[in-house]
Formats: structure tokens, C-alpha cells, sequence
């Protein structure tokens, strides 16, 4: 009996340090690209520009939109806010070019800024000033391996 319990024992301990060991690996995957956004004070006609801003550690880089080729995960930008907006036009950067297996790729290195011209909707004939919803997919990779691609959600504040 007591070698039954000893070994029901060891089984649970290896089990434990299993889960230990996949949550540990979950959580210090490489994060490579930091993003910030900032918004500039609505015009008279509600317009405003939503700069974001992406810097991206050396070694890695994410895909640019469009990206040139199919397959890749391009960058995008989306912005909500609580009274629909009127308009949004997101202008994203050429970026650089870089060719891999015969396919060139259009590529994000180093810092990049995306601009987004917004106009905000109206709520009781009050322009909205709520804050906006800004969601940034994107897909990191360096010269061994790519990350799964990922959406970063922020909140700005008007």
C-alpha cells in the first residue's frame, strides 16, 4: 500500500511540474513589439488624427499592409468608439522589402507610425468624446521563427 500512495504521489508531482513548466513557458514568450497611441484634439468638424506608434525590438519585424504577397499576416488598425465614427482612413507606410524563398514580403522594422484621420460621430448634436477602442493585429518574426499572430487591444483617451 505504501508504495501504491508513493507512486500516486510521484505521478501528481511530475504532473504539477508540468503544468508549472508550460504555464512558465506561455508567459515569457518574446513580446517584440511595444505599442503607443496617441490622439490629437478633434477640429471643428469633429476630425481628429490617432497617431500608433510600433517599435519593434532589433531582430525582428511584422508585416506591413499590404503586404505584397499572400499569405503573411498584414498589420491593421482598427479604431471604435462608443457613438459610431463617421469616417476612418487608416494610412499605413510602405515599409521595406525583403525577399525570402523566391516571395517578397513587404516588412515593418525598427519604429513605425500609422496614422488614422478620424471623424467622430454625433450623440444629441454633441460631437462623441468618448474614448476610443484601438486594435493593432499583427504578426512578429525573425530570420528563425514566426510568432502566432497577435491583437493588441488599447484604450485612448480623448
Amino acid at each position: 500500500m505504501p508504495a501504491m500512495v508513493a507512486r500516486k504521489c510521484l505521478i501528481l508531482a511530475i504532473g504539477l511540474a508540468l503544468v508549472a513548466r508550460l504555464t512558465l513557458s506561455q508567459e515569457t514568450k518574446p513580446q517584440p513589439v511595444r505599442i503607443t497611441a496617441q490622439l490629437s484634439k478633434p477640429d471643428s468638424q469633429g476630425r481628429q488624427t490617432l497617431t500608433v506608434r510600433l517599435a519593434i525590438e532589433n531582430g525582428w519585424y511584422i508585416y506591413a499592409n499590404p503586404v505584397g504577397a499572400s499569405g503573411p499576416i498584414a498589420t491593421t488598425v482598427q479604431v471604435s468608439a462608443a457613438v459610431p465614427l463617421r469616417e476612418v482612413q487608416v494610412e499605413y507606410p510602405q515599409g521595406k522589402t525583403k525577399t525570402v524563398a523566391g516571395e517578397t514580403y513587404r516588412i515593418y522594422q525598427d519604429e513605425v507610425e500609422i496614422r488614422v484621420v478620424l471623424r467622430r460621430g454625433e450623440s444629441q448634436g454633441q460631437l462623441d468624446s468618448s474614448p476610443l477602442t484601438v486594435a493593432v493585429r499583427y504578426q512578429a518574426c525573425n530570420d528563425q521563427i514566426c510568432l502566432p499572430p497577435r491583437t493588441v487591444k488599447l484604450t485612448v483617451n480623448p
